[in-house]
């Protein structure tokens, strides 16, 4: 069998802090957002998807900002995602609405019915490629659990965030796999754990001038632990 190139992407992901699925589908968003800006700009599909979608969701089109070497590009696909909402607002613009610009009946408007049509009617079209990746990334990361490079990996690693660890969890297809997820991740919050707890100790008023060590960071380290890394999961709800 040949060993997806998934793989060795957690390979040489893990070693890096955080984790490791998060990290690397940030990377994919800022390739996606590239390619999106450079190489499908004039994509018909795409304008399509900006219109249906008013644009991207609100993390990936803040994202998109800091691409600031092709506002054109910008401009070009959010004129299209502006075109549509105008069109909904249009009087007439629904077969319902009868006249004027809010739909209703009787001559009494209804303006949650206009604030219905203007809802985006698909998903954002970055957070359906990453969904596909983030899918990859954990059924390579179970299906290569008992691989020994990995598993030595994972063990020496800042492990995977609460949400990843809940999707690994519900991905294992056997006991094994299940068993080496659980033990090597609970042995790393716990040494996360133990991170806090001498922090804290360390703010004490009578140690206040020794030099902290790992345990320095570790309440940041427990935000991106809990919640997943910044800029993966923005109002999803599995960060919630």
């Amino acid at each position: 069998m040949v060993t997806p190139v998934t793989y060795f992407d957690l390979l040489d992901g893990l070693p890096q802090p955080g984790c490791v699925i998060c990290n690397l589908l940030r990377r994919n968003v800022d390739r996606s957002l590239d390619a999106l800006l450079y190489e499908y700009v004039g994509d018909p599909d795409v304008h399509r998807a900006f219109r249906r979608r008013r644009g991207l969701c609100n993390e990936h089109s803040w994202q998109l900002l800091r691409h600031t070497g092709n506002a054109l590009a910008i401009a070009v696909l959010y004129e299209a995602a502006v075109d549509e909402v105008l069109k909904i607002l249009e009087p007439g613009a629904d077969p319902q609405a009868g006249r004027g610009r809010l739909p209703g009946t009787g001559g009494k408007p209804n303006a949650g019915l206009l604030a219905d049509r203007l809802e985006p009617a698909e998903t954002c079209l970055v957070c359906r490629q990453i969904g596909v990746s983030e899918a990859q990334y954990i059924r390579v990361f179970c299906q290569y659990l008992q691989d020994d490079k990995l598993k030595e990996a994972y063990r020496a690693s800042d492990g995977l965030c609460l949400p990843h660890f809940r999707q690994a969890l519900r991905s294992v297809s056997d006991t094994a796999q299940a068993e080496s997820l659980l033990a090597i991740q609970a042995a790393i919050w716990k040494k996360l754990y133990a991170h806090l707890q001498q922090f804290r100790e360390m703010n004490d008023y009578r140690r206040i001038m020794e030099k902290m060590g790992a345990e320095g960071d570790s309440w940041r380290r427990a935000v991106g632990r809990l919640a997943g890394e910044e800029g993966v999961f923005g109002l999803d709800p599995r960060s919630s």
